[in-house]
């Protein structure tokens, strides 16, 4: 019989077969040769794709809102996984120099001196939005307590809403504030006193408020005190925590908002838990404005059995599924597997019920408990989930060294100055100190490794599980026999990839001005990473913030091309602090003006390369 090729089908049955793959191989199919890079241009099919699987990312949100450029958004967020899987960026450049930062969403908000600046990295970055503090804070606070400005630490930026904390307001209180950075006005949308030094998060919307505080009661472990606000109406509701959401938050305990929703997951046991063989996520869920209307339940994560854990390793965060936009667990463990001697890292997810889910047993005529919760009220019973579920699907875990032929290449904590897992590109993310030494004396380097996977042939074309040239089984199947989708899923390590390489010194230089890392403070999203470090020339409790950018469309006009080798390198050596940008003097009373952005004034960056189309 005579095969026919991809591009000589029809346009509709192409489109079917185009349509039913992801964003990757979609773009992996269009290089094949002219023709089906030509037929694979087209908007009908990126559509399809996006509806099917990135529908909740910010590329496809933006043509989807758009209604045009769903081919480039496609291609676009294949390029940022891409730089991001390989450790290859785009761009690196020096953003503003910082007491304290705060970044989310594509937009950096930093305080330098006495003003706080907002600078949208993501967009189109020639002006930044500027709140004099010295203006703001005599409107607040007294006089004598508004001197300084080193009391104000930034806690949450969001939809052009921040929230930010001014310590010893009084002898027992700091105090909360909230700032619209769009309109332009003349006081907070909304202030609240909250224990001197009390740890906080805050998570909001451009409508809602959730923040909370823990604070440590005579005789108990403490407990968590959750605020929702209402920023339109000022309408309140205050709760306590029940002490089974308990924890280090980032570790064992995370909050995160969801639609307006209050999510928290704890991996602690409370006191008259009973788990003896198992351990769980125990998940909490409240909805905004409705002080009845809150659930709660826990979901497997792990046996005991399996083996230790390294806690030093752990972070535990709440994300958005790209896919279909429902929130799920990501965690971070380093275990050794059934004990043995051999560790690593390895990311864990695990979906969660969507608000709708979360609270349906609280609506009108709901009786049974949810099919997702795994719950035993039985205390009594020594083994209160004795039964093991299913083998985890390979799609839901991600070990660091999915292969034992990679070679490694890892660091202790001490020298890992950032960590942090890409979803959208399953990549781990890490900043490391990996000193050089010249002979005479070693000079800190700090450098980006990743180490990402990628999803195999669907055909066993080595015949490693069976016969060579045919299909991968499914490894499961559901309680009526039939295979689960995606367990006929193989994934293979892309090994360890190391930036700026081995002969970048100008790159090396900048990331690490004073030849000597210190304290960093880093921060990612899906299109970069920017981190605080120490360099020459800054006022006190300052640092410079480095942008780390993988995104083709960044647009800083100040980037230089990267000096060729054997040039001179800018060494930041005699550098001084440059006068900030201030809007023009005004007698408005709006307390948020515009002002060119602070890169402009520093000029430090570097374009590494172009994209390919």
């Amino acid at each position: 019989m005579l095969l026919q090729r991809l591009d000589t089908l029809p346009f509709d049955v192409f489109f079917h077969i185009a349509t039913s793959l992801d964003d990757r191989d979609l773009i992996h199919l269009s290089r094949v040769n002219r023709a089906l890079h030509s037929i694979t241009e087209s908007e009908q099919i990126a559509r399809k794709t996006i509806e099917n699987g990135l529908l909740h990312s910010k590329e496809g949100q933006a043509a989807m809102t758009a209604q045009s450029g769903y081919r480039k958004a496609v291609g676009l967020r294949f390029a940022i996984h891409e730089a991001v899987a390989t450790a290859n960026p785009y761009a690196v450049a020096c953003v503003g120099y910082a007491a304290n930062f705060i970044y989310n969403e594509g937009y950096l908000v930093y305080r330098c001196q006495n003003h706080i600046r907002v600078l949208h990295v993501h967009g189109v970055a020639t002006t930044e939005r500027v709140l004099d503090l010295t203006r703001l804070l005599p409107r607040l606070l007294s006089t004598a307590q508004s001197e300084s400005t080193d009391n104000v630490t930034l806690l949450s930026y969001a939809d052009h809403i921040l929230v930010f904390r001014v310590a010893d307001v009084s002898a027992t209180e700091d105090a909360l504030f909230v700032i619209d950075m769009r309109r332009k006005s003349s006081g907070p949308l909304f202030t609240a006193p909250i224990l001197t030094s009390a740890p906080i998060f805050v998570r909001h919307t451009r409508s809602y408020l959730w923040y909370g505080t823990f604070a440590a009661a005579d005789g108990s472990d403490g407990v968590w005190t959750i605020t929702g606000v209402d920023l339109r109406t000022r309408a309140r509701l205050s709760f306590q925590l029940d002490r089974v959401v308990d924890g280090d938050v980032g570790q064992t305990l995370c909050f995160e908002m969801h639609d307006e929703h209050l999510y928290a997951v704890s991996t602690q046991v409370a006191s008259d838990d009973n788990e003896i063989h198992s351990s769980f996520y125990h998940w909490f869920c409240h909805a905004p404005r409705e002080s009845d209307r809150k659930w709660n339940g826990r979901l497997w994560r792990r046996e005991h059995q399996e083996g230790p854990i390294n806690e030093m390793w752990t972070d535990l965060s709440i994300r958005k599924d790209e896919r279909t936009g429902r929130p799920v667990i990501l965690e971070c463990r380093r275990e050794w597997r059934d004990g043995k001697s051999e560790n690593h890292r390895t990311y864990y997810t695990q979906r969660l019920p969507t608000p709708e889910e979360a609270l349906a047993p609280l609506s009108a005529g709901a009786v049974h408990t949810p099919s997702w919760v795994s719950m035993d009220d039985d205390l009594d019973n020594d083994q209160p989930y004795d039964e093991r579920p299913a083998k985890r699907l390979r799609r839901h875990y991600h070990a660091e060294y999915e292969c034992g032929s990679t070679k490694r290449q890892e660091f202790i904590p001490a020298r890992t100055k950032h960590r942090s897992y890409h979803l959208g590109s399953s990549t781990f993310v890490d900043l490391v100190n990996d000193p050089v030494s010249d002979g005479l004396r070693s000079r800190d380097r700090l450098r980006l490794r990743t180490v990402s996977r990628k999803r195999k042939s669907p055909i066993d074309t080595d015949g490693t599980e069976g016969p060579s040239n045919t299909l991968f089984q499914p490894t499961q199947v559901d309680a009526d026999g039939r295979p689960i989708e995606g367990s006929e899923e193989r994934f293979e390590c892309r090994g360890v990839h190391m930036w700026p390489p081995e002969n970048a010194t100008p790159v090396q230089q900048f990331l690490c001005p004073n030849g000597r890392i210190g304290a960093v403070k880093s921060i990612a999203d899906e299109r970069s990473i920017i981190y605080s470090i120490d360099a020459p020339g800054l006022p006190s409790n300052h640092q410079a913030l480095i942008l780390i950018s993988f995104d083709p469309t960044l647009r800083l006009p100040t980037l230089d091309p990267l000096p060729a080798s054997g040039h001179a390198v800018d060494t930041w050596a005699g550098d001084k602090f440059l006068e900030v940008p201030r809007p023009p003097p005004s007698s408005s009373p709006n307390m948020v003006e515009e002002s060119l952005p602070y890169y402009m004034e520093i000029k430090r960056g570097y374009k590494l390369r172009s994209c390919n189309k």
